[in-house]
């Protein structure tokens, strides 16, 4: 480099950049020193691999002698503070910067479900000056030392820096194709590494084996062809009437008699599964797999088809009333775009306020359709209430005693009265949505619809207060994040079979059971991955789980987790179900990986 203040600035930031990624390495545990020197390597090559990238994109404005250094430092800058929150996000959620991330980030509803407290903010924003007042010190301090010692110092870097990074960074790629799967596991918690690794090689030279279940990979893009088959209704279909209330973020434990007395006395007119899965993780696989009884990971290639689900094919051509009454705006997540594609007019989403305020609204909207109902149709009124998402409630209702304090996620750990106060803000929340339910429920017993409808209680998913090591939802398949509640009132009149209401469960057979009471002659496997709850021959061996990049197959004993990228399925692990702890000397259950693998592709053409 002829620019030698460049040269210089660009190599002391590589330096503080690499100080800043090896602080990831202390999400890892159980080192081995193989390992950890792994690691490091890995570290150091990747923040080589962008280092490079970034010279290259500046390459062609070295020649300028001051405006080269203010544009570097800005992209240094910028790069620093994306490797702080994503350490941030890292920390919380055990993955890095990803397309959710983002799209929560640059969502208008993004705030309502983050409660960043004071010091967070000050530490980040004086984390931002510092980082400021670095690249102004290492420029002046370039500008004004003499040529000869900018030259001394340049060639004292490069011996130190160049030879070595780059012999770390051909053995950090040689060692990974080779590295087992118990040193291969600590590069999960570097951002933005690149593995190279010798599959390929290894099956073409060496005639080495994969094992089936690596060699497939989920599809995510493609011609959808859903249904399989047309739609057929029975002669003389039944309508009753179905009525869904769902909670953003309640997991199945929370409820009870403390928290939740009007949907415990709901429960003594209902069927309650208590091993009951969520379709995903977050609120939009939780809800897709709710509205359309498919797995979620067809969610990416429904959205970009803007495919409406069969659910509202069937119930307008049975002239139900469908009212959609969401506390959350519908266009974030895109289920205007996925769930309610074709039934925009049906939408009540423009509530205002905070979680808890919108929530009353909704209920309000709800009891003030009833009231103008005519009877003429059946209904079709699915709620979505939001208030546990972001721990909202009235300052009056404060049951559980909390502060109010917003977290601090830098401090908070699993145990600390931080989270503690946060989990008691939590039953507040899910205590006041519970009111709202009872006058929901009253509202539809003063209109003489309660014995006569089907009546739904669940939730998008579940969340986590580090009792598996994660806070919140979208980090992990425990039970906390993905044991939905899942109630279910049917009609008076209507007769049930014999239902062992503690098997295990999902939001998939929601659909097929709802669409075999209306009197859909298909097979559900004709439009989703679910079963009928009311066969005489449901059994579910397990229950499919889906997050942005990852997925789970849920067992009464095992959770089989895998990435639904082909680059990552060789990063399968096991955990124990109940506990959430990784299961050693257990093996992958090759046919059920099979089985969801086939289940994701019957959807594409």
């Amino acid at each position: 480099m002829k620019n030698l203040n460049f040269s210089l600035l660009f190599k002391a930031n590589f330096l503080l950049t690499t100080i800043f990624a090896l602080l990831f390495l202390r999400y890892n545990v159980d080192y081995t020193t193989l390992s950890l020197s792994l690691a490091i390597a890995g570290v150091i090559s990747t923040v080589t691999t962008i280092y490079i990238l970034l010279f290259i994109m500046l390459f062609l404005f070295t020649f300028t002698k001051r405006f080269i250094l203010f544009l570097s430092s800005l992209f240094f800058v910028l790069l620093n503070i994306a490797l702080v929150v994503d350490f941030f996000i890292y920390n919380l959620y055990k993955f890095h910067i990803n397309g959710m991330v983002i799209n929560i980030l640059t969502s208008p509803d993004a705030m309502d479900s983050m409660q960043v407290g004071t010091e967070p903010i000050l530490l980040f924003m004086f984390f931002v000056v510092a980082l400021v007042a670095f690249e102004i010190f290492i420029i002046k301090k370039a500008i004004l030392a003499s040529p000869d010692k900018k030259h001394r110092l340049n060639r004292k870097l490069n011996r130190i820096i160049i030879i070595p990074v780059f012999l770390i960074t051909l053995t950090d790629k040689i060692s990974y194709g080779v590295a087992s799967l118990d040193v291969v596991s600590k590069y999960g918690a570097i951002p933005l590494y690149q593995p190279l690794t010798f599959n390929k090689i290894g099956v073409k030279y060496f005639k080495i084996k994969q094992d089936k279940e690596t060699q497939d990979s989920i599809k995510l893009n493609g011609k959808l062809n859903y249904p399989l088959k047309p739609i057929e209704l029975c002669a003389n279909p039944t309508r009753p009437n179905i009525i869904i209330i769902a909670s953003d973020s309640v997991r199945n434990a929370v409820l009870g008699s403390e928290v939740t007395p009007n949907i415990e006395e709901f429960k003594k007119d209902s069927l309650t599964f208590n091993n009951h899965r969520s379709g995903g993780n977050a609120t939009r696989f939780g809800i897709f797999s709710i509205i359309y009884g498919v797995n979620s990971t067809y969610w990416f290639s429904f959205l970009d088809n803007a495919k409406a689900p069969v659910l509202f094919d069937v119930l307008k051509k049975l002239n139900y009333k469908i009212d959609i009454t969401s506390s959350t705006n519908t266009s974030w997540p895109e289920f205007k775009q996925t769930c309610y594609a074709d039934i925009h007019e049906c939408v009540s989403d423009n509530f205002s306020g905070i979680p808890w305020e919108r929530d009353k609204q909704s209920s309000e909207h709800f009891i003030k359709q009833l009231a103008n109902y005519n009877g003429k149709n059946p209904i079709f009124s699915f709620v979505f209430l939001d208030a546990p998402h972001g721990f909202s409630y009235p300052k009056e209702f404060n049951k559980f005693n909390a502060t109010g304090n917003n977290i601090n996620y830098l401090t908070a750990t699993k145990g600390s009265k931080e989270i503690k106060d946060a989990f008691a803000r939590y039953k507040n929340s899910v205590a006041y949505d519970d009111i709202l339910f009872k006058n929901m429920i009253d509202e539809l017993k003063r209109k003489n619809l309660y014995d006569n409808s089907i009546i739904i209680f669940t939730s998008d998913h579940g969340q986590e207060f580090y009792e598996h090591g994660n806070f919140g939802h979208n980090s992990a398949f425990s039970s906390v994040q993905t044991n939905s509640p899942f109630i279910i009132k049917f009609p008076k009149n209507m007769k049930i079979p014999k239902i062992d209401t503690n098997q295990l469960t999902s939001h998939n057979d929601i659909v097929p059971t709802l669409l075999s009471i209306l009197g859909v002659k298909n097979n559900p496997s004709d439009y989703s991955n679910g079963y009928n709850l009311l066969d005489k021959n449901y059994k579910r061996e397990y229950a499919f789980c889906a997050s942005w990049n990852n997925n789970a197959i849920i067992t009464n004993s095992y959770t089989y987790l895998f990435s639904n990228r082909p680059d990552k399925m060789f990063k399968n692990e096991i955990r124990d179900t109940k506990t959430y702890e990784k299961a050693e000397g257990v093996k992958v259950d090759s046919k059920k990986v099979l089985d969801i693998i086939n289940e994701n592709k019957k959807f594409f053409n």
